[in-house]
């Protein structure tokens, strides 16, 4: 009997064409009636997922800075409309920013940025590692450690049993992202405030 084949969720291929700029983000954000604290929140995770590309890059990883800046910004592009009329904002904003870019790499990151959902190989998977973990390291504005942003999304949306234990379950992923992160870069990100250069204003 042959062995399935067991690969999953291949990186898709990465289009410098199809990479939304700041100013464009920008644009979508007002497009779509973003409201501003998430926008704020939206920079802030775009400022950490910069600072870890940064070195990780320094570190002979070669990820694609643009492509990081232009997933994080607009990982919650959908959060607004969610919010008032209910789906899940994940998948909703991966529809919208293919349709728009056409670039399936910034689809799978706004796609899985509460969690991945394949193998943690940092060297195949950056984008959306990268992303979840920098949005599990901002709660609303501010770089609070992986324990404090837990803390708030129980309190907010753990409100049944199986909602607490899929939070939990992300949490415990984000810990691994957090070690595997710290391994290549030789940093304690928990300790890290995220400031470097390059990133957006």
């Amino acid at each position: 009997m042959q062995k399935k084949n067991t690969k999953i969720y291949p990186f898709p291929p990465i289009s410098n064409t199809h990479i939304p700029s700041q100013d464009e983000c920008v644009f979508l954000w007002n497009n779509y009636n973003m409201m501003e604290h998430i926008k704020e929140h939206s920079l802030m995770v775009a400022k950490v997922a910069l600072y870890i590309g940064n070195r990780l890059n320094e570190n002979g990883l070669n990820v694609n800075i643009p492509l990081i800046q232009a997933t994080a910004l607009l990982h919650d592009i959908a959060k607004t409309y969610t919010i008032k009329y209910g789906g899940y904002h994940t998948q909703l904003g991966a529809v919208w920013m293919l349709d728009y870019t056409k670039n399936h790499a910034i689809a799978q990151g706004i796609l899985h940025h509460v969690y991945w959902p394949g193998p943690l190989d940092i060297k195949k998977y950056w984008l959306p590692m990268i992303i979840v973990y920098a949005d599990k390291r901002v709660n609303h504005n501010q770089v609070v450690t992986l324990e404090e942003r837990l803390e708030y999304i129980l309190n907010r949306y753990g409100k049944t049993y199986e909602r607490m234990q899929h939070i939990l379950y992300s949490f415990k992923q984000a810990r691994c992202l957090e070690e595997l992160f710290g391994e290549i870069l030789q940093e304690d990100l928990n300790e890290s405030s995220f400031d470097s250069r390059g990133l957006v204003k």
